[in-house]
């Protein structure tokens, strides 16, 4: 691995192996409903709160992801994974029962970014044969934990941004995933042409910058700078 520029450059190709996502009833009222791997319509998701649902919809994910990749708990190193609430308790009791190496991670609407980019380098490094990530949110854990409660019936203006209630989980690895079925020590340049999965090129972690946007409700303006930038 190289670091040009403040970017991490991957030479070892950290690829996707398996992915899945889960997702509750409004967003599998989209049009991408065909592409969620489950689609859950109560949003308790059979459980007695709505942050038990996140750790189910999580769990699932994960344990989708991995059937996906033909693999169990014990073929997976470390996980990194995260969600909106205090002390990442969905994802903390989501992955208590796997009993895979977990690493919980906070990075609000970058949770699945900067997972994949721990994944990416624990992989490369070869710190991990194979990690997984995974982030998850809910409509109504967020709106608890940052705005109000549903039960409290407040008005959201036109700006307010919908929470999604889903989770998505990715498993990383540099084995199997050229052409030849090359494994880790051969997944550098040369080989890279014949990737047949998608992988980590490069990544870039920015700095934090604060524009002055003071509408808790107004999500889209806080992040549109990173886009731009």
């Amino acid at each position: 691995m190289k670091r040009i520029n403040g970017n991490l450059i991957f030479e070892n190709n950290p690829a996707i192996r398996s992915y899945a996502s889960v997702v509750g009833k409004k967003e599998g009222e989209g049009p991408l409903r065909e592409r969620f791997d489950r689609v859950i319509s109560d949003c308790y998701a059979g459980r007695d709160t709505f942050e038990q649902a996140e750790s189910e919809l999580m769990s699932a994910a994960v344990r989708i992801a991995m059937e996906k990749g033909k693999m169990s708990a014990d073929d997976v190193d470390i996980a990194f994974c995260g969600d909106l609430l205090n002390q990442c308790v969905a994802s903390s009791f989501a992955m208590a029962p796997v009993g895979i190496p977990y690493a919980g991670i906070y990075g609000a609407c970058s949770t699945m970014g900067l997972g994949m980019i721990l994944s990416a380098v624990a992989v490369e490094s070869g710190a991990a044969k194979r990690a997984v990530c995974a982030s998850s949110s809910h409509y109504c854990t967020a709106e608890r934990q940052y705005r109000f409660p549903l039960e409290y019936g407040s008005q959201r203006p036109p700006s307010a941004q919908w929470t999604v209630t889903g989770a998505g989980a990715c498993i990383l690895s540099c084995d199997d995933n050229t052409e030849n079925g090359d494994s880790h020590k051969n997944c550098g340049k040369d080989a890279s042409r014949t990737l047949r999965r998608p992988y980590i090129a490069a990544a870039r972690i920015g700095r934090i910058t604060d524009y002055g946007v003071a509408d808790q409700n107004n999500m889209g303006a806080a992040m549109a700078p990173a886009i731009v930038k």
